[in-house]
């Protein structure tokens, strides 16, 4: 089971690090620009990320697909991130749900994916 947390006030999903090896082999993950495609450059992106201890440098990975309820969607950025902390295996953040129209219900704890 993957275990996952919605942060709304983050722009991508994040991987954990110690996740990122079950993710590759039940997601297709691909570091950027590493999917065997021959259009693609050969080595995956760095990026900086700006957290509340300070600045990190991460992988930016491509998710060819991702499912969350049933909800499926493509080619969705996601950062390989240090701090996602145990036992997360990632959070779902903007890159993901920006592929919807979304509503929260707080009081019941559901997430509605359009």
């Amino acid at each position: 089971m993957t275990r996952l947390v919605l942060l709304l006030g983050v722009a991508s999903v994040l991987l954990a690090e110690p996740a990122r090896a079950e993710w590759a082999r039940r997601l297709g993950l691909a570091p950027k620009g590493q999917d065997h495609q021959p259009d693609h450059q050969p080595d995956h992106q760095m990026i900086q990320l700006q957290t509340a201890n300070g600045t990190v440098t991460a992988p930016l990975v491509q998710l060819r697909s991702i499912d969350v309820g049933g909800n499926r969607t493509r080619d969705v950025m996601a950062v390989v991130h240090p701090a996602v902390p145990p036992p997360l295996d990632g959070v779902i953040g903007l890159s993901f749900l920006d592929h919807f129209t979304y509503s929260i219900d707080p009081r019941r704890h559901i997430l509605r994916l359009r």
